[in-house]
């Protein structure tokens, strides 16, 4: 009984023992805060693509540019694909993926 008693105040004690070890939080003043200290520092973004984008784009195309016309636009067709197979044997009976 001796021993657990021990033991027990061993193992509180190992629990407690990182608390003595911590340092005091620094307090954060106004100065700290000031945004005049900050030094920015700006990255040049360089990305090699080997190949001239302009060749990908639509004429007159502008990334900058405010308005985006929903008219400029250009919607691909649904096509059917055929697969060669038919894909109802392997669907569960009465299979509706538009059912919601």
């Amino acid at each position: 009984m001796k021993y657990r008693k021990y033991i027990v105040i061993a193992f509180v004690a190992a629990l407690f023992l990182p608390l003595l070890s911590a340092k005091a939080e620094k307090k954060v003043t106004n100065e700290d805060l000031d945004i005049r200290n900050i030094t920015f520092t700006e990255q040049e973004l360089e990305a090699e693509l080997d190949f001239n984008t302009s060749d990908y784009l639509p004429e007159g195309f502008d990334a900058y540019k405010d308005e985006v016309s929903v008219k400029s636009l250009q919607f691909v067709e649904d096509e059917i694909e055929e697969l060669g197979f038919d894909t109802k044997e392997y669907l569960p009976k009465g299979f509706n993926p538009y059912k919601k």
